[in-house]
């Protein structure tokens, strides 16, 4: 009930579905005659649009997630566990086309790669199954199976959870399935925004997982310049909105152990 009412939450509060819904609102507003409501929402669709051109909306909305956890320096000596959260895959595209079809979170697999290779002893575990509320058919798991084949990863060191929808189901599910003991040494590899929300989580699990993030959005400081790419601005504003709102979801269900997690 959880995955479902969240996915139709979210379709609604997207800001572009909800700049949709403005110009849907104006335009019946116009067609009732009712010329002041039209008006209105009109000019509320065009700040809409206009506000990520005018305003550092991205980075205020995401540094202060991918900012709020840093990796380990130095990285720890012993690892006993290495875990990758889904995220990054394409299953759909990956059927069709029988390649390992990624989105901009390609970092995490790549990093998950790399620590693979720097603690050989580790256990491996990847974590995703479909996100998908029409298509649960479709898992992350293909998709992440074909990658590591392609780079030369042996699949075989890979234990596989694929029935997780969401970030908590991966640490419950995993937690299940790899029963880490007290004083082991995880790492818990996922985008940067998400990292904040998935420590949340799996604290409140009892399971110490130290975070590894990667795939970062945004410059945290330095000159910020307008942007004419709204495609890009409002794909990055999506992502801030979906963890700010994700987070405070989670804690008010119980599922978070503090509603904004820290270090």
């Amino acid at each position: 009930m959880f995955f479902a009412l969240s996915k139709i939450l979210w379709f609604v509060v997207q800001p572009l579905n909800l700049i949709t819904l403005l110009v849907i609102g104006s335009v019946l507003a116009s067609w009732r005659g009712k010329s002041r409501t039209a008006r209105w929402t009109a000019i509320l669709a065009m700040l809409g649009l206009v506000a990520p051109i005018a305003l550092p909306i991205e980075p205020w909305i995401l540094a202060p997630l991918e900012t709020r956890f840093s990796r380990p320096n130095p990285m720890p000596q012993n690892v006993d566990g290495i875990l990758l959260l889904g995220g990054a895959q394409r299953p759909s595209l990956t059927q069709y086309w029988k390649e390992p079809e990624l989105n901009a979170s390609a970092e995490t697999l790549t990093t998950f790669a790399a620590l693979a290779r720097q603690y050989p002893n580790a256990k491996l575990v990847f974590s995703g199954g479909s996100g998908d509320i029409l298509r649960q058919q479709l898992s992350e798991e293909h998709t992440v199976r074909l990658f590591f084949k392609q780079q030369g990863l042996d699949d075989a060191r890979v234990l596989y959870e694929n029935k997780s929808r969401n970030t908590y189901e991966n640490a419950v599910f995993t937690q299940r399935l790899v029963q880490p003991s007290q004083g082991q040494t995880w790492l818990m590899i996922t985008n940067a925004r998400t990292i904040p929300r998935a420590m949340g989580i799996f604290r409140k699990l009892g399971w110490d997982v130290v975070p590894i993030p990667a795939d970062h959005s945004v410059v945290p400081v330095g000159d910020w310049l307008p942007t004419l790419n709204l495609t890009n601005a409002f794909a990055q504003i999506n992502e801030g909105l979906h963890e700010w709102l994700g987070m405070i979801a989670y804690y008010m269900s119980g599922k978070s152990d503090t509603l904004f997690p820290a270090p």
